[in-house]
């Protein structure tokens, strides 16, 4: 069976798009307190910082226009022109936080190479982590904009390269495992914590992953005995509501000592399908938006170095009024004020 353990591969096969133009309400009349985020957001600024300790306030936006693991995954396409849909959304919020914004557009596939084989799926992958730890080694903490949860292999190999000597966990809000063996398959949004645990452990690393939001109904016994197999730490959807938040709290910085550096994935998938339709697989339960907020801001304020986040899964196709975009965005400038901090 072949591992894709996501090495540093140059093909050519994905691209830089920086297309999109940052504007929105101007409101001159209340001064410089009057910010949003399409006034503070440069473009492709680099930060200064030295790692994704506290002290560092750079952000920078990474955008993966790329959904070929939801169609290999068996899902429904369209999360691939999420990126520019997401800023459109975030330009006219208002800026609460601190710190710097930058964008660096987005990677995506070049024209033509829509295939869905596994070459060209890795190559994306793989053109992601390189970008990523570009970003990171330059000093920027990094939000990436997905694409389909396929992102999130490309994300982890980022923080890899970055701090490939460190003791990495991850934080997945998801209503699935998302730890499905390759196989004949191949690789998919259903395998990127496979594919990190097959990195981690061809060096001899350790790997700390937990999912918060899982479903009973939307995981198999087989990728439950597998989570136990792999000790993972997970919590049902059932479990994750405002009278257990001690616990679940509780549970996140018992998991927050073991670990140097986080990266944390926001599958929105998570939340129920009335507070987000516009997702491949909507979940029948799934867990409030007011949960999830609050467990970003209290990681924001106890993780120890917190770099790295993504976004993933929206589907603009599947948006038909707009309201799920705009829920995206909130969840995103939440994220970015806590890892700014």
């Amino acid at each position: 069976m072949r591992l894709y353990c996501i090495t540093p591969v140059r093909t050519g096969m994905t691209k830089m798009n920086t297309d999109f133009k940052w504007s929105g309400r101007d409101d001159p009349e209340d001064g410089e307190t009057a910010k949003r985020w399409h006034h503070i957001i440069q473009d492709g600024t680099k930060g200064q910082g030295k790692d994704g300790s506290k002290d560092n306030n750079d952000l920078t936006l990474l955008g993966f226009a790329c959904d070929i693991g939801i169609a290999r995954n068996k899902g429904r396409t369209g999360a691939a022109q999420a990126p520019n849909t997401l800023r459109k959304n975030l330009a006219n919020l208002a800026w609460h936080g601190a710190g710097r914004l930058s964008d660096a557009g987005n990677i995506g596939m070049a024209a033509g190479d829509n295939a869905l084989t596994d070459d060209v799926l890795h190559q994306a992958q793989t053109d992601l982590g390189n970008r990523t730890a570009q970003l990171l080694n330059n000093g920027s903490k990094v939000l990436i904009l997905g694409g389909g949860h396929e992102t999130a292999a490309g994300s982890f190999y980022g923080l890899h390269q970055h701090c490939k000597n460190t003791n990495i966990g991850i934080i997945n809000l998801d209503a699935h495992f998302d730890i499905r063996l390759v196989g004949d398959n191949g690789i998919s949004s259903g395998t990127p914590f496979t594919q990190i645990r097959d990195l981690l452990t061809a060096g001899n690393q350790s790997f700390h992953y937990m999912a918060l939001g899982i479903t009973q109904t939307g995981n198999t016994r087989a990728l439950f005995d597998r989570a136990t197999d792999w000790g993972v730490d997970y919590m049902l959807d059932t479990q994750m509501t405002a009278a257990n938040m001690p616990n679940i709290l509780r549970m996140i910085d018992r998991f927050l000592k073991k670990i140097d550096v986080l990266y944390l994935t926001l599958d929105l998938d998570v939340l129920p399908h009335w507070q987000m339709p516009a997702v491949s697989a909507p979940s029948g339960r799934g867990v409030d938006m007011h949960i999830i907020e609050t467990i970003i801001t209290h990681i924001g304020k106890t993780a120890q170095a917190w770099p790295l986040s993504d976004v993933v899964e929206f589907n603009p196709s599947l948006d038909n009024d707009g309201r799920a975009a705009r829920t995206a965005a909130c969840l995103i400038d939440t994220l970015a004020r806590a890892m700014l901090g």
